[in-house]
């Protein structure tokens, strides 16, 4: 198999031959460059590159763990793993300290490889490392970053159709290090939503958000509903999951078509479901044979290929609901999934219950109806999308969830620049960070400026003063809550211990 990078980039190749647990050599060429990249069962084990800087031995000399002369004695032409093999016979280096400098060689090999927009690639499955490699390359991170410097024009054409499917996926990104976009848009796609909504109910540039979309679904965080697939034929593995995938029967002949009105009612329940368990329209605890059989029924019913003769519009929306049906089914019939969506279920009904309690506009009673969120987002006034983009914020600040609520309460303070809670606290979070505590002070004085006599502000800005070093402006900024609230006892502990 073979292809060009323009077509199928080092990302998605990468992505696919985990997905499919592909054992192979793929190899890249760009100009002159050319770079070896080995799996085994899906997993990157080794690259390799013909670049004189890529090379162990010039790599060891660069991070001085041998000499000039070392290395001549040795000779320059011996092969990275018989180098490995000697400089621990002769017990220059230890095996740790080669695994971590083999390590740092692969991935910069990757690093170089994964921002190629053209070039050529092949796919051997005969081929395959001879050698034993016990490191583990951290790929999803690897992916995340080279999305983040990979050309915006590359990145846009990637994802062209504006319609597409985003899903969440089950699965940590506490091991992520998420800038403050990516952060934000995984916490809005609770829900299957197309990259168009996304965009739109974002508030953020559109390359801006087609880049954080592109990294979070090439890493894994993201479920894409399309990808261009470069390796047509699947191995042993992937067909034995699809023999064991569940079946859909569909009648070969013309179908009954279901009433309109049940249709309709199908779709508009699907449409204000929030759970897998409502796509389903089963509860929480159901037993797993209940949840087959809620499948079953559904996909009898409303399965695309019983309405080919229907209005293109109607079959699109048939099929993203049926979409969301198998998506609910997969995650719920697999024990340890099912255990990690309902934790994360439980973990929103709590994060809701504490977005509750964010700060308020003082003296003004909330509407009818604004505790819960909007029936469709589209609808929300600039005004709404921001409260209820602080209030998320809020909660996840206070459950821990930094990566969220920075993109959160960004997008808050963004928003609405003249509301002092989203200054405010989006300064407090930026504030947990000391890469970020410069800009945390430029928001917190801006909250102040908006809203002088608030002691909680004027609090957190001495505690970042306090944090900074700046134990004088610590203690003005303290004496300054105390003289706003006499009664505010963060104030007043704060101010006791900087005296």
């Amino acid at each position: 198999m073979n292809g060009n990078l323009n077509e199928n980039p080092l990302a998605e190749l990468v992505r696919e031959i985990t997905n499919k647990k592909l054992s192979g050599r793929l190899q890249l060429q760009h100009d002159k460059i050319k770079v070896a990249i080995y799996s085994q069962a899906g997993t990157l084990v080794y690259a390799a590159c013909n670049l004189q800087d890529l090379r162990l031995g010039p790599y060891l000399l660069k991070n001085a763990m041998i000499t000039e002369a070392e290395l001549d004695s040795i000779g320059r032409t011996i092969k990275d793993f018989n180098l490995v093999k000697h400089l621990i016979s002769k017990k220059r280096i230890s095996r740790e300290q080669a695994e971590q400098i083999q390590l740092r060689l692969v991935e910069d090999i990757l690093r170089l490889a994964l921002l190629w927009t053209d070039g050529t690639w092949e796919f051997a499955h005969n081929s395959q490392l001879n050698e034993e490699v016990t490191f583990r390359v951290d790929v999803p991170t690897l992916l995340l970053e080279a999305a983040r410097r990979l050309p915006a024009e590359f990145i846009s054409s990637r994802l062209q159709n504006t319609a597409e499917l985003l899903s969440p996926v089950v699965l940590s990104s506490n091991s992520f290090n998420l800038n403050a976009a990516e952060g934000f848009l995984l916490s809005r796609i609770e829900d299957p939503v197309c990259l168009r909504d996304l965009s739109v109910g974002s508030g953020l540039p559109e390359s801006e958000v087609r880049r954080a979309v592109y990294g979070l679904a090439i890493s894994g965080l993201v479920d894409r509903e399309n990808w261009k697939a470069a390796f047509h034929s699947a191995p042993k593995e992937t067909l034995k999951e699809k023999k064991e995938a569940p079946p859909v029967t569909v009648e070969p002949h013309a179908p009954k078509v279901e009433p309109e009105d049940t249709l309709e009612s199908f779709l508009k329940r699907l449409s204000t479901a929030h759970s897998h368990y409502e796509v389903l329209n089963i509860a929480p605890d159901t037993v797993m044979s209940d949840v087959k059989n809620a499948y079953y029924n559904l996909a009898r019913k409303y399965h695309p290929d019983r309405f080919r003769s229907a209005p293109a519009s109607l079959i699109t929306k048939i099929e993203s609901a049926f979409a969301r049906i198998t998506q609910a089914y997969d995650t719920l019939r697999d024990p340890s999934l099912r255990g990690s969506y309902d934790s994360k279920l439980d973990a929103q009904a709590r994060a809701a219950r504490v977005a509750q309690e964010a700060p308020k506009v003082a003296g003004v009673v909330a509407p009818v109806g604004s505790e819960g969120p909007a029936s469709d987002e589209s609808d929300m006034t600039l005004e709404q999308r921001a409260e209820a983009q602080f209030k998320d914020g809020f909660a996840a600040l206070e459950l821990g969830q930094r990566n969220a609520a920075m993109g959160l309460l960004s997008a808050a303070a963004r928003a609405i620049p003249t509301e002092s809670r989203y200054r405010a606290y989006y300064g407090r979070v930026l504030a947990l960070s000391e890469n970020t505590r410069r800009l945390a002070e430029a928001e917190l004085q801006a909250a102040i400026k908006l809203e002088p006599n608030n002691a909680e502000y004027r609090v957190m800005l001495a505690e970042l003063y306090r944090d900074l070093g700046f134990k004088v402006r610590a203690r003005s900024e303290a004496e300054r809550a105390v003289a706003a609230d006499q009664n505010n006892r963060k104030a007043l502990n704060l101010l006791k211990a900087l005296s």
